[in-house]
């Protein structure tokens, strides 16, 4: 019998899911998404900065359907009915006319992916004055934004002033990537830069990158300072304002354009959708198999789901190396479990941090084993970065197609590390 199976989100975690799924005689596969097109969100960075060609990183899922055997559905989720086992669709909304009618996709099993967005903790003033990089639309309009205050800068001579609070990987890499596409304001191969672009990346810890290893911590902060990234710990930021960037003892940074960067939390539709279990940074809590605790036909992955392992404090990251890892697994636990079958439980490998910071290298921690870590740096780290991606391309698009794109990257003027293993 064909059991209908339903992936809300096409993130990292669902896309990869989808495509392992697709083509099984047993189950009929709907990926749900608001967007038509997949995109890494770790990458959403070097959109913003523009050191990323588009045509090589966004795939139509439409396309992925007909090629991995899923079918897509593309709207916004606005409800789940456990009762009757359906998922209640909106939009997509079209500019100009009337969106798609409302609709409900019946499931037999459900997998929620729908992800995490940046918090403003109640900061006054980020929702009306700062970029926060949670979609596509952000890193456009932050590019725009960009763009024009480089050129003026050029123009006037009056450094374009860019603050980034968090200094987590998005943040950190973005300081590095803008400063890399600094000289491609100049008009002239050779000419001889001037400093029209001053970055300040601002972080409310005592140190940068809390939570990581004191050496890769030192290792980042002296690869920012080569660049001439400014960096300010201790900062709590109280207001956001069109032109500034304000502590909460009234100082105040001169910022052109102002970056929120500061932690991720679940998608705020994730407590509209059920009565999920929510832990207090809104991801719905699941149990060892990744099921939630009022559902058992109602899975969680990626930076939807809060899982904390047996003797842990804290749960699972919310990043994309946890979501793949979590799609690996589900892709054999979900047959199981429609077979009457008990999988075994979600066992998380831990491999490591990597940071591309552009010009300045490539640099990051690898684990091996639990207790030992290695600092990796330059053509190990690339290579590292490099796997990663080509991995996810071969899950989404099979060998063959996988190796085409695989190709075209290494041919592209886009140079650099352009997968990290966090989100």
């Amino acid at each position: 019998m064909t059991r209908r199976l339903v992936i809300l989100g096409g993130g990292a975690g669902g896309s990869e899911l989808a495509a392992k799924l697709g083509r099984r005689d047993d189950l009929d596969v709907t990926l749900v998404d608001r967007h038509p097109s997949h995109l890494w969100k770790p990458r959403l960075h070097e959109f913003a900065a523009g050191t990323i060609d588009s045509t090589l990183s966004e795939l139509s899922y439409y396309m992925l359907a007909r090629m991995r055997g899923f079918a897509f559905e593309q709207g916004d989720v606005e409800r789940i009915d456990r009762a009757d086992k359906q998922v209640h669709l909106t939009g997509p909304a079209a500019p100009g006319g009337a969106g798609a009618v409302p609709r409900q996709i019946a499931y037999d099993h459900l997998v929620v992916a729908l992800g995490g967005v940046t918090p403003d903790f109640g900061t006054k003033g980020v929702a009306e004055h700062a970029v926060r990089l949670d979609e596509r639309s952000d890193a456009d309009r932050f590019r725009a934004r960009f763009i024009a205050l480089m050129i003026s800068a050029r123009e006037t001579g009056r450094p374009a002033r860019v603050v980034i609070v968090g200094s987590g990987a998005t943040g950190t890499e973005l300081a590095a990537h803008l400063r890399q596409v600094e000289s491609g304001f100049f008009r002239r191969a050779g000419e001889t830069p001037r400093d029209i672009l001053e970055i300040l990346l601002a972080e409310a810890a005592p140190q940068l990158m809390p939570g990581a290893d004191e050496e890769l911590r030192r290792n980042v902060a002296a690869r920012l300072d080569a660049l001439d990234v400014e960096t300010l710990t201790g900062a709590k930021i109280a207001e956001i304002t069109a032109d500034s960037v304000v502590e909460a003892d009234g100082t105040r940074h001169p910022a052109d354009i102002s970056v929120w960067a500061a932690g991720l939390v679940g998608n705020p539709r994730l407590a509209e959708l059920s009565d999920f279990d929510l832990d207090k940074k809104g991801r719905i809590v699941v149990d060892s198999r990744l099921r939630t605790t009022m559902d058992p036909a109602i899975q969680v992955l990626g930076d939807a789901a809060s899982l904390t392992p047996e003797g842990a404090e804290t749960p699972l990251p919310p990043t994309a190396q946890c979501a793949s890892q979590q799609a690996d697994y589900l892709a054999s636990a979900i047959p199981a479990l429609l077979a009457g079958k008990e999988p075994e439980p979600f066992v998380y490998d831990d491999r490591g941090r990597l940071l591309s910071l552009a010009r300045a290298g490539s640099v990051g921690q690898i684990g091996f084993g639990r207790q030992h870590d290695l600092l990796v740096k330059g053509q190990f780290a690339n290579a590292a970065y490099k796997s990663l991606q080509r991995r996810h391309q071969w899950t989404l698009l099979g060998r063959l197609r996988g190796g085409v794109a695989i190709f075209a990257d290494w041919i592209s003027p886009a140079k650099g590390a352009q997968l990290k293993l966090h989100g």
